[in-house]
């Protein structure tokens, strides 16, 4: 009897000890997902193991599965763990389903993040098609100067506050990346006067991104961003999305006012 209930608790010990790597080795990986293989090897089990416990972490939303390069990622319920831990509130469904049907209808990927130090934090990922390979889940963050959502934060900020949040620089994530600061502050200044944020493979290769700013109360709180391929761009296709952008910021920002 003893033996037995020994046994179990090993083994239960075991696949717990398993969970909390796995989330650790997604943690750790940044923007990058893994495949079953690299989960496997990292904790050096079988992969007859580790596939159970991997989809019963996406069935309840701790993990995601992008099927097209068969790689896990954080889940959208680690963010809202995270944010409950803090004191925030979540996108509400109504947001998420008027993102939904704007992203369907222009077959964009649809990103909302806010600023958290130097960095975008990733709030609501709307992605209908799942076309792009973006590794943005929410709770993801990246460094705001690479993304269209980013700066259109950033624009908020006086040059000399902007590269206060960067103090080691600003390090390349693609070849088409901003790393020189005059540079940032003249894509900034065009930020200004337009009201659009522009992002052209500077954090995803062959992706490009327009964002538009999101306020709560005249207070800007939010980045929204279109994303699509290069490959799917004309000045037309833009232009159209723009302005559609437009639209979907007020229907935000007008429920935002009665949060």
């Amino acid at each position: 009897m003893d033996n037995t209930v020994s046994e179990n608790n090993n083994s239960q010990h075991r696949s717990t000890e398993r969970v909390v790597l796995i989330l650790e080795f997604l943690t750790e990986t940044e923007n990058s997902g893994k495949t079953l293989t690299e989960i496997a090897n990292y904790l050096n089990a079988p992969r007859s193991s580790i596939l159970p416990i991997l989809r019963t972490l996406v069935s309840y939303g701790y993990l995601h599965y992008n099927p097209i390069v068969m790689q896990y990622f954080l889940g959208y319920k680690l963010y809202e763990i995270g944010t409950k831990y803090v004191g925030d509130s979540n996108m509400d469904d109504v947001i998420f389903q008027i993102m939904y049907n704007f992203a369907s209808a222009n077959d964009v990927t649809l990103i909302m993040g806010e600023l958290i130090a130097g960095d975008i934090l990733v709030v609501q990922r709307v992605d209908p098609f799942e076309k792009l390979r973006l590794y943005r889940a929410v709770g993801r963050r990246i460094p705001a100067y690479a993304d269209a959502a980013g700066k259109i934060l950033l624009a908020e900020k006086s040059d000399a506050d902007v590269m206060r949040l960067y103090p080691e620089g600003l390090t390349a994530i693609t070849p088409k990346t901003i790393t020189n600061p005059s540079v940032l502050f003249e894509s900034l200044d065009t930020t200004r006067q337009t009201g659009v944020a522009v992002s052209n493979e500077e954090s995803t290769m062959y992706v490009r991104s327009v964002a538009v700013p999101i306020k709560k109360h005249d207070v800007t709180c939010y980045g929204l961003e279109a994303c699509f391929s290069i490959f799917d761009y004309t000045e037309d296709k833009e232009r159209k999305i723009l302005y559609e952008l437009y639209e979907l910021k007020g229907k935000i920002e007008g429920f935002l006012k009665m949060q």
